[in-house]
């Protein structure tokens, strides 16, 4: 099925766009601190030129200057009056002949960064003129106070012009920038996750074909990685998918022979039972032997079915005692046993479960079998109401050789996970799925040379 979902904004316009707008926020945070200052330069300017206003007319003689080199000097500092402050003495140096009422005063010796920020903002969007009476330290001279008269809307103009060219820097700076970054990323990035996509849909469409498994690039970062374990996976799932295919076939062909398989060993399960009752001594020696292939051959079937069946085990769940299990299981393998040879029970008499007690005697009766068929001399069943997982725990200890290596890579794998020569693996696979089908597991805690356990994990039982 070919998906039909469409990328309506792609990973390459998503990358230009943050770009960009990221580059925004940079200029934006630094606008911020930037117009502040301006406003500040600007108006320690006009103080500035105020103060060499009143220094022209200290130079006059008298300290007096006429009335038209005096609307020089005011048009010139671009202000309505100039006044020289020392201690409580405040002195009009330079004034119009009608100063206006001002409306705000700014006081530059206490100007911190956020009256700053908050002052040129307020300037900013100042939609009406205002008179501004700016006092402080001249620039020129810090033991000379300052206060000029001033007009607020040649300020607000040249804050705007101000506030354009950063913006229009900005923007062409974000442009440039952010199509530098996205050829970049483009190729670094987006292009070869294009490629792993694609690569993905058509391993989809076909996993067989040998053409569809990505071929990696010889890069060492994370995408080179990517692309290895993606080769890796697809590998491994066309050799997954053909074991399926096998297995499906397996699983038809025996379906179609298992009735007259099982008719066939039934009439070889009769005769080992006459030749049990000849009178040859021999033959009487080779009928338990007989008997027994027979039933191995007829639980093979069986295993095989139930696995190539391949539906959810049926579990009907009862509350009941483990002990009482555990013995139906001894009682069941007691036979298989040696002479010498032992099963102890040492679950407490108490213990109680929830689960299908018919599907667990048969993983238990698998796993004790398993067990003597491996050299198994003696084995103890015990019971753990709370592990650390706060379930259930049956453990199923035994003093055989310990698993071979192949069976502990291969465990709980079908066909290739028996322990013993001529097996099928499928007793665990089959075990594990009902312990699985009940909430619970089937786990291998310690195999060597000291023997073997296997643990059944099931969910603690509901109040």
């Amino acid at each position: 099925m070919t998906d039909t979902r469409k990328i309506r904004v792609s990973l390459s316009a998503r990358l230009l766009i943050l770009t960009v707008l990221f580059i925004l926020l940079a200029e934006a945070l630094i606008y911020v601190p930037s117009i502040a200052r301006y406003r500040k330069v600007y108006l320690e300017e006009h103080m500035e030129t105020a103060h060499l206003a009143a220094l022209a007319l200290e130079a006059a003689p008298d300290h007096m200057v006429g009335k038209d080199l005096e609307d020089r000097l005011l048009n010139h500092a671009e202000a309505y009056g100039v006044a020289l402050v020392d201690g409580e003495k405040r002195m009009l140096v330079l004034s119009t002949d009608m100063p206006p009422k001002t409306d705000l005063s700014i006081d530059m010796s206490d100007e911190t960064w956020v009256p700053m920020i908050l002052g040129a903002f307020d300037t900013l969007f100042q939609e009406e003129n205002r008179v501004l009476r700016v006092m402080g330290p001249s620039p020129r001279d810090e033991t000379v106070h300052i206060e000029v008269i001033i007009d607020e809307a040649p300020l607000h103009m040249e804050m705007l012009d101000y506030s354009k060219r950063i913006l229009n820097l900005s923007l062409m700076i974000s442009l440039m920038t952010a199509v530098l970054i996205y050829i970049f990323l483009h190729r670094l990035l987006v292009r070869p996750i294009r490629r792993l996509a694609r690569n993905m849909a058509s391993f989809r469409e076909n996993p067989e074909d040998e053409g569809a498994i990505i071929k990696p690039s010889e890069r060492l970062d994370e995408i080179g990685m990517a692309e290895n374990e993606l080769q890796s996976m697809q590998e491994e799932l066309r050799k997954l998918l053909r074991q399926k295919d096998r297995l499906a076939s397996v699983g038809t062909a025996v379906a179609k022979i298992n009735h007259d398989l099982r008719n066939s060993l039934s009439k070889a399960m009769l005769m080992s039972d006459q030749l049990a009752g000849s009178k040859d001594s021999h033959v009487r020696q080779l009928a338990p032997q007989l008997s027994q292939t027979v039933d191995e051959a007829i639980d093979l079937c069986s295993q095989t079915m139930d696995y190539v069946a391949n539906s959810t085990p049926r579990i009907e769940k009862e509350l009941f005692y483990i002990r009482d299990l555990v013995d139906e299981v001894v009682s069941h393998v007691k036979d298989l046993c040696a002479d010498k040879g032992t099963i102890l029970n040492s679950v407490d008499e108490m213990a109680e479960a929830e689960g299908d007690v018919t599907q667990l005697r048969r993983v238990l009766v698998n796993l004790c079998r398993n067990a003597i068929q491996m050299g198994a001399m003696h084995l103890e069943i015990s019971c753990l109401l709370n592990d650390e997982d706060g379930c259930v725990a049956i453990d199923v200890l035994d003093d055989g050789p310990g698993l071979p290596q192949k069976a502990k890579d291969n465990l709980f794998k079908p066909f290739v996970g028996s322990a013993r020569r001529g097996g099928t693996g499928l007793g665990l696979v089959i075990a594990r799925d009902l312990l699985i089908a009940h909430g619970g597991d089937l786990v291998l805690i310690h195999t060597g040379a000291k023997g073997t356990c296997f643990r059944l994990k099931l969910p603690a039982a509901k109040d």
